[in-house]
């Protein structure tokens, strides 16, 4: 019988986070003129004091969707869970029981699809607040991200026939 695979994906918080402000400054930056530079300013998210919990909350939500999509392969265990901030300096780690058939080419695939999901969701939750024009955009592209999280991990390799055993 084969053995299941293990694949763990480290989402990276500072990378997320960075990608998180780096996409609010590009959009804010398109669409930036003469006229609106005060509420392109607020569109920025940032780690200032007053933006960071609701930066981190949106990524814990997101954080917890994926592990509920993702519930048949996790392994984790545990009946208890609060609703504390997550650390900003603490990566998110999915720790993965695959299929044996499981194709590893594919792994990467989850990570980035993990990360675009957070992101845009997180995006999302701030435009909310900041820029309702482009919120809705940002919903979109977390749906197609859930969908190449889903997708991920549903690619299987193709079976192997066994090599023959040699008789003597």
């Amino acid at each position: 019988m084969a053995n299941k695979k293990t694949v763990t994906a480290t989402i990276v918080m500072d990378e997320l986070l960075y990608d998180i402000m780096n996409e609010t400054y590009l959009r804010g930056r398109t669409i930036q003129d003469d006229s609106n530079y005060k509420q392109v300013a607020s569109m920025f998210a940032s780690l200032d004091e007053e933006n960071q919990d609701k930066i981190l909350r949106s990524i814990k939500k997101a954080f917890s969707e994926v592990k509920t999509e993702l519930a048949e392969y996790l392994s984790e265990s545990g009946l208890t869970t609060d609703n504390k901030l997550i650390n900003a300096n603490s990566d998110l780690i999915l720790s993965l029981t695959m299929p044996s058939n499981f194709n590893e080419a594919a792994t990467a695939g989850v990570a980035e699809a993990v990360h675009d999901y957070i992101r845009n969701c997180a995006v999302s939750d701030w435009y909310l607040v900041t820029n309702k024009a482009d919120a809705a955009d940002y919903t979109g592209l977390a749906a197609r991200s859930l969908e190449n999280i889903r997708k991920s991990v549903s690619k299987r390799s193709r079976p192997m026939r066994r090599a023959a055993a040699t008789g003597s």
